[in-house]
């Protein structure tokens, strides 16, 4: 067989064979140190929920056209939510809506099998997130139902006595994300790479993953909790552990004391990550919970997020709840004297 005849023979072949089998063919650049270059600044927006919504049962997928109104309800809740707690008067531009890999699956979790997060251990409360309220107000018509008020008021808490009346984030502490997670904001992420180190960054926060290192005590815990990272072929591990229990353990629930999380970081594209990672948090859930999403390369750059500027909110909320408690007061001082019988 002549040269020519191989060569015709191998590009038929190539232009045969499906998409996904010479995708499974893409390997990745290399560092100096010859490790997979994970490097640049991705973006892992998504317009899929965390959990699948119950009504959906087992469906996995929705078609282009189901996924376009999935994402239009959601757009129809964040903008219910802008109307009724006007933080700020740009609406939603902050928010991070565009999504730069179609995504048409019902649920990031993909494991358990229902879509949903674990049952939680008794005892264990959880505080809601956006998939409760997309499902409160992303087909909402009319007034807000009277649910809403007291789901927004479980973000808030209760009295604000002192500064550790606010979450966390309200008072500019944050415990870097493991595992990464898809927000409204910040969904962008620069991995920087050494030889022997992988440098995660976002807007707010850090995290440093030694390479090949041995574990850590017990007595070492933090926030964000201790990570190691190794290759196995050309994915990134990473294994956290160590976490001190002041945060919540996944998606609001239980505390994160005990968690220990795996995640697997690969290149599968010159323009694309895939991004999975397992929770196994036996004091919170029970059962162990999978998920995945892509992330999409980027020409932007990261900038180093502000919090609060001498956290002046801080004071005035302070402020604000004591003229309420004043007003509280006095309405309480007008009751007790319009109920007391003129003598």
């Amino acid at each position: 067989m002549t040269r020519t005849c191989l060569l015709v023979l191998g590009l038929v072949t190539a232009l045969a064979l499906p998409a996904a089998a010479q995708e499974a063919k893409y390997r990745a650049p290399r560092t100096e140190s010859g490790a997979p270059d994970l490097q640049g600044v991705w973006n892992f927006n998504t317009g899929v929920l965390l959990q699948r919504p119950a009504a959906l049962g087992d469906k996995k997928t929705f078609t282009p056209d189901e996924a376009a109104a999935h994402r239009a309800r959601m757009r129809n809740a964040l903008e219910s939510i802008a109307k009724l707690a006007p933080v700020e008067a740009i609406g939603l531009d902050w928010f991070d809506m565009d999504v730069h890999v179609e995504d048409l699956r019902t649920s990031l979790i993909t494991y358990p099998a229902t879509g949903r997060l674990p049952a939680l251990m008794k005892g264990v409360s959880r505080t809601p997130g956006v998939d409760e309220i997309i499902a409160l107000l992303g087909d909402l018509k009319g007034p807000p139902p009277p649910s809403l008020a007291a789901l927004l008021a479980a973000f808030q808490g209760g009295k604000k006595n002192s500064f550790t009346d606010f979450m966390p984030s309200e008072r500019c502490i944050f415990a870097a994300d493991a595992p990464l997670m898809p927000q409204l904001e910040d969904n962008h992420i620069q991995i920087v790479q050494s030889w022997d180190t992988v440098v995660l960054i976002n807007d707010f926060q850090r995290r440093i993953i030694p390479l090949n290192k041995g574990p850590v005590g017990s007595n070492l815990r933090l926030n964000s909790g201790v990570s190691r990272g190794r290759w196995e072929g050309d994915t990134l591990v990473i294994e956290t552990t160590n976490f001190d229990g002041k945060f919540p353990s996944f998606a609001g629930a239980g505390k994160s004391q005990s968690k220990v999380v795996t995640e697997r970081i690969t290149r599968t594209a010159n323009n694309r990550l895939e991004y999975s990672a397992t929770v196994v948090d036996p004091s919170t859930f029970q059962d162990k919970l999978e998920f995945s999403f892509p992330l999409a390369l980027r020409d932007v750059r990261i900038h180093e997020g502000g919090c609060h500027e001498g956290n002046y909110s801080m004071r005035h909320s302070l402020a604000a709840a004591r003229l309420a408690d004043e007003e509280e007061a006095r309405a309480a001082k007008a009751k007790a004297a319009a109920a007391t019988p003129a003598k």
